[in-house]
């Protein structure tokens, strides 16, 4: 296993004031990795990074001690959708952030899959795009399909989101979620559930395609199909299940970012991050 003083572990973090800003808060939590939004997440005006202040970034960006940068898409992004203004919306918002990512020199792009509000033709719409979406994936970046919670009509189960990226090849992969794991009914403290869980994602996923482990509690009980974070270690995953997923050894490559709702409401904070490095060196 990777030495622990070298894991890639973050946060989602702010870029308010700009990307020399979100270094800032990077290096004050001790992250070696973040995941950000390159646009409003609730709106649908963007326009990409610039290459001027990619490149400041770039060359910033290891003095602050941040050594990968994840995008994760606007919330309104949905590729399942069965509305034309929004599916075609969707796309291109999509697109600007594959503009971004290629400035930046990220490594994956975080999708949530989508819904297709129970018309029931969302998995091959979301192929569909996402396959027509290869010619924009800039070189050595994936787009992650994200594990969701299993709300209803949402896709973004395990076996659904595994088929998709191994269909769609080497520019696709998946991003784990612990809170959406739980409250899909995985119950990660429990050693055979744990082992259900790993043997699924052996199965219908594969180590391989994994590229970003996003590191939450969940407010929400095991199978509760309801997605809300909460700090580590207070919530339904707690402190087991989170230690389980850290140092398994097949994830230890894995960026691990937190979007938990912080000890003051204000987003992953220090005590969030002590919790987290406290359990990569938890027996």
């Amino acid at each position: 296993m990777m030495k622990n003083e070298n894991r890639l572990v973050g946060a989602h973090l702010s870029t308010a004031g700009g990307l020399k800003k979100t270094l800032e808060r990077a290096k004050a939590l001790g992250c070696s990795a973040v995941q950000i939004f390159v646009a409003n997440p609730r709106g649908w005006q963007s326009t990409p990074i610039s290459e001027e202040a990619a490149d400041a970034y770039k060359q910033a960006a290891a003095d602050y001690g941040v050594h990968q940068l994840i995008i994760h898409a606007i919330y309104l992004v949905n590729l399942a959708s069965p509305k034309e203004a929004v599916f075609k919306k969707s796309l291109a918002a999509l697109r600007k952030d594959l503009v971004s990512a290629g400035r930046l020199g990220v490594k994956g792009i975080v999708l949530h899959p989508g819904s297709d509000l129970g018309e029931g033709q969302g998995v091959p719409r979301l192929e569909r795009a996402l396959a027509s979406l290869k010619p924009n994936i800039p070189a050595g970046c994936r787009i992650l399909l994200e594990g969701m919670a299993g709300t209803k009509n949402s896709l973004g189960d395990i076996p659904t989101i595994g088929s998709l990226c191994n269909n769609l090849g080497d520019a696709f992969g998946v991003c784990l979620d612990s809170a959406h794991l739980c409250a899909s009914g995985y119950n990660l403290g429990e050693p055979k559930d744990f082992q259900r869980f790993t043997r699924d994602v052996k199965k219908h996923i594969g180590f391989k395609k994994l590229g970003c482990f996003h590191l939450n509690d969940s407010r929400q009980p095991c199978g509760s199909r309801r997605d809300h974070h909460e700090n580590l270690g207070d919530g339904f995953v707690g402190k087991t299940g989170l230690v389980n997923v850290l140092q398994y050894k097949a994830f230890a490559h894995l960026p691990f970012i937190m979007e938990t709702p912080g000890f003051d409401a204000l987003g992953p904070d220090k005590k969030n991050m002590q919790r987290l490095r406290r359990y990569l060196k938890a027996d």
